[in-house]
């Protein structure tokens, strides 16, 4: 009996084993290395298309054959058609530059500012002064599929690029992403609303982000003499259009804190403290001898650090 009920456990224990190794091979598939990946020809490659903030361009592809299954990721490169015919993909430092957006479906609108902000990228546009209008020209796509692990990582050898398609006449335009601004909105720029209207005069009366994205903002100022009253805006959207930066108001005497002066000085040419968004009340020094104040204001953290130069 006892022979029997152990040859009954042992074959138990190789049937567990079998699935465990069968259940293991498709939670943890190989992947094979696709060899083909086909972007399929749009039908208005022959179209004149004139590029904007709101439309798009309509791509379709096949899925790779990973072996599986597989969740690919996919992203766009874009390429300018030279004169010889051949391509200049958009690159950064020879390696594919991708427009911003990955894909998870093999049907997919590309978002026309981000094809914009490529071809500039190609011709060597940085700044909104460099950009010359350059008309419809030959604008070559292709797309990269690759897996990724649970951490985003690509799998190494999983990349296949695909063929690419010409769109013969597509024109770009100004889409050069540049670093975000704070308006500095005071008496010291004649407390001019933070409007739209008053771009042109609010123009010198600004900070920019240290880079792109930072959120941490930066700029020397000369402030007049007097008493300097100032908060920040981060959108010419009118007074109540809920950009504003101002001081954490911290009177006991008189805890409304809306549009409040806050009692500010220098401690040895610096002040610190931190801001408040939205906020209307505004920092104010009293009696400041006027000259260049160094501006930092950093909304990750919500401080700022004003420094007389």
């Amino acid at each position: 009996m006892k022979k029997i009920f152990s040859m009954a456990l042992m074959l138990l224990a190789g049937l567990a084993a079998t699935t465990s190794c069968s259940e293991d091979r498709e939670s943890n598939p190989t992947v094979m290395k696709p060899t083909a990946f086909v972007l399929n020809t749009p039908a208005m490659t022959d179209q004149y298309i004139e590029l904007s903030q709101k439309n798009s361009v309509h791509l379709t592809w096949s899925q790779p054959d990973y072996g599986y299954n597989a969740y690919a990721t996919y992203k766009v490169q874009v390429g300018l058609v030279q004169a010889d015919g051949s391509i200049k993909w958009n690159e950064d430092n020879g390696a594919p530059k991708y427009l911003e957006t990955p894909y998870y479906k093999c049907n997919v609108n590309i978002n026309a500012e981000e094809i914009a902000m490529a071809i500039n990228a190609i011709d060597g546009v940085t700044k909104e002064d460099d950009y010359v209008d350059m008309g419809y020209r030959g604008i070559a796509m292709r797309v990269a599929s690759s897996i990724r692990n649970s951490v985003n990582e690509e799998i190494p050898g999983s990349t296949i690029i695909s063929n690419h398609v010409v769109f013969k006449n597509m024109k770009a335009y100004c889409a050069v992403k540049s670093p975000a601004a704070l308006w500095i909105i005071g008496n010291c720029s004649g407390w001019s609303e933070p409007s739209a209207g008053n771009a042109a005069a609010l123009a010198d009366w600004r900070i920019f982000e240290t880079e792109i994205g930072s959120n941490v903002f930066e700029g020397v100022i000369t402030m007049p003499a007097g008493n300097l009253q100032f908060r920040f805006y981060s959108a010419l959207t009118g007074w109540d259009g809920g950009a504003s930066v101002g001081p954490t108001y911290t009177d006991p005497d008189d805890p409304d804190g809306d549009d409040k002066d806050m009692a500010c000085e220098f401690t040895e040419g610096v002040y610190s403290g931190t801001c408040d968004v939205p906020s209307k009340d505004k920092w104010n020094f009293t009696g400041f001898a006027g000259g260049d104040v160094k501006l930092t204001v950093d909304l990750n953290q919500n401080k700022v650090k004003f420094e007389l130069q």
